[in-house]
């Protein structure tokens, strides 16, 4: 389990790195974007016709990088109904929830794989910058994949506590935000 555990945590710093990257990058496209469709419209007197697609677009890649890092850091919303006193109950509800989490975002990434399918037999374009739907849901793809990698690591923490077994730590995730840090 320790292994894999192991395993699995090194390939997730090495994916929040990535995302930290993309993240930066794509808040300052959007800003420069957006701050030229202001410039353009309000100084220039003329729109640019493609920021506010291509705006959006980049907003949906942010959204689905972000639902991986509020899962990385039990961030996510939710709903606390039970808070139990022990670990290992916690750990136990932890466990369930997460599992639960699992299946519907494996469902979720099948459809996804499906829709990819159809969108490359019947290619739809976004109408101001030509681009075809099939490299925006990609990103749909990656998502539901870094937030599944994800529940699966807090799946092998919780079944760490579960078994009295020590939680590595991996030492380049040292900039990896806490869970305290989160609330």
């Amino acid at each position: 389990m320790n292994t894999l555990l192991t395993v699995l945590m090194k390939a997730d710093n090495v994916f929040y790195k990535v995302q930290k990257v993309l993240i930066l990058t794509g808040v300052v496209a959007m800003l420069v974007i957006n701050g030229a469709q202001i410039f353009c419209r309000y100084v220039l007197h003329s729109s640019l016709f493609w920021s506010e697609q291509v705006s959006v677009i980049i907003y949906f890649v942010l959204i689905m990088l972000g639902a991986n890092l509020a899962v990385k850091v039990d961030g996510e919303t939710k709903i606390d109904i039970l808070r139990f006193k022990s670990e290992k109950k916690n750990a136990v509800l932890g466990l369930i929830t997460d599992s639960l989490c699992c299946i519907a975002l494996a469902v979720f990434l099948a459809s996804t794989v499906d829709l990819l399918k159809i969108t490359s037999s019947f290619p739809q374009y976004v109408s101001s910058i030509r681009l075809n739907y099939i490299y925006i849901y990609v990103w749909l793809v990656a998502g539901f994949f870094l937030v599944l990698m994800d529940k699966i690591v807090n799946i092998c923490k919780r079944l760490c506590i579960l078994t009295d077994t020590e939680i590595p730590q991996i030492s380049e995730g040292d900039d990896l935000p806490d869970e305290e840090d989160a609330s």
